[in-house]
């Protein structure tokens, strides 16, 4: 009897110095801003109040604090993703395992309130625009729309990727739309590299196709693939996917840049900061687990891409999301561009796309921007 109670006194009192050691250890061990593996900043220490008491906002943001600092924590990220899967789960924090090393985001439940303003927006500023200019919208697939062949065998991912796409297109009815999900997902199905791995980007390869759809639509012909020389940059490439999913035994990602004779003549200027960089890739970012903003020099909000020698051609406004980074260096070929992200543009565009001389304006987004985004509704900033 007596060793039955001294076990359970060790038990407790083990707990309790878990417990206890991880709290005093996070309150010891300096902060961390951000978390290179899951490509986020971390919640930080919140100053107390008595109002964010009341609000419940501080007890919201100190749990918060205590799960983003705890000690060891990519540790047991990847051990709670070990211990879903070994449970016969096919996921884990909503990231499916799929076959052939994919790892693909998932969601089931798109917000049809947000669709509806941001397709509201766009119909508005297709009619403001007017005939003069040439107004396309071109809607990228999530990872599990055009992954279908991938996803686990029980998860409906084509059907609700259609249906999601079908509500899409009737939105837009009237307006110039270019189809990207079924050339991207038949490809796909077909064996090709057109979406990464561990990310939830298109792969250059998706992108060259993209870009081929979008030519096409502009009755254009677009160079074939021969064209360009494949240039490998990264066989270390970690996505967003993998950094929340867990699944640390995935393997990484290539990356590649489809160089043209004379791209390094391209000038690439960040008109937000004034910054220019020769070409159209900024290199320094391969040393980051950010990898992907290697392109056209990450997210910013005005971006403007044209020939060093100063020869003028045709204005192509691209008003995109961050899956226009990879498509950029295949349209600048064709038109200098003037390249908008409306997350972190906040001037009206009706006015710049006069400004800029734009003969054709592009909206080159990804599903999930339309659906849990209200970047979109920024299009109407400055219509009457």
């Amino acid at each position: 009897m007596k060793k039955y109670k001294a076990y359970d006194i060790i038990t407790i009192a083990g707990l309790l110095a878990v417990m206890y050691g991880f709290s005093i250890a996070t309150l010891i061990v300096p902060d961390k801003e951000f978390s290179e593996d899951e490509n986020r900043y971390l919640q930080q220490k919140p100053k107390f109040s008595i109002d964010s008491l009341v609000k419940g906002k501080f007890t919201q943001e100190i749990g918060e604090y205590y799960a983003d600092q705890i000690p060891l924590r990519n540790l047991f990220v990847g051990a709670k993703a070990v211990t879903e899967i070994a449970s016969g789960k096919q996921e884990n924090d909503d990231i499916l395992l799929g076959s052939d090393g994919y790892i693909i985001a998932k969601d089931d439940y798109a917000d049809y309130e947000e669709i509806d303003r941001n397709l509201k927006a766009v119909q508005r500023f297709n009619d403001a625009l007017g005939e003069e200019i040439d107004f396309r919208v071109a809607i990228a697939g999530r990872s599990q729309d055009v992954l279908t062949g991938y996803v686990p065998a029980l998860y409906p991912a084509e059907e609700v990727s259609d249906k999601l796409f079908a509500y899409v297109n009737e939105g837009l009815d009237g307006v110039q739309t270019v189809e990207l999900l079924e050339p991207l997902r038949s490809r796909a199905d077909a064996g090709e590299y057109v979406y990464y791995r561990t990310d939830h980007h298109w792969t250059t390869l998706g992108a060259y196709y993209a870009y081929v759809e979008i030519m096409n639509s502009y009755g254009i012909e677009p160079y074939p693939l021969e064209h360009y020389t494949q240039e490998k940059v990264s066989d270390a490439f970690y996505g967003t996917t993998w950094s929340k999913a867990g699944m640390k035994w995935i393997d990484p990602d290539d990356m590649l840049y489809f160089r043209w004779s004379g791209d390094e003549d391209m000038v690439t200027e960040i008109v937000d900061s004034g910054e220019t960089m020769q070409g159209m890739y900024d290199r320094s970012y391969l040393d980051k687990k950010d990898k992907y903003s290697s392109f056209i020099g990450g997210n910013n909000g005005h971006v403007r891409i044209t020939r060093a020698d100063g020869v003028e051609r045709e204005t192509l406004l691209l008003v995109k999301d961050s899956f226009g980074h990879s498509l950029a260096p295949f349209l600048a070929e064709h038109f200098d561009l003037e390249i908008i992200d409306l997350r972190y543009y906040k001037l009206p565009l009706i006015d710049f796309v006069n400004e800029c001389g734009a003969s054709r304006v592009l909206v080159m987004y990804n599903m999930d921007s339309v659906t849990s985004s209200n970047s979109l509704a920024m299009l109407n900033l400055g219509i009457k």
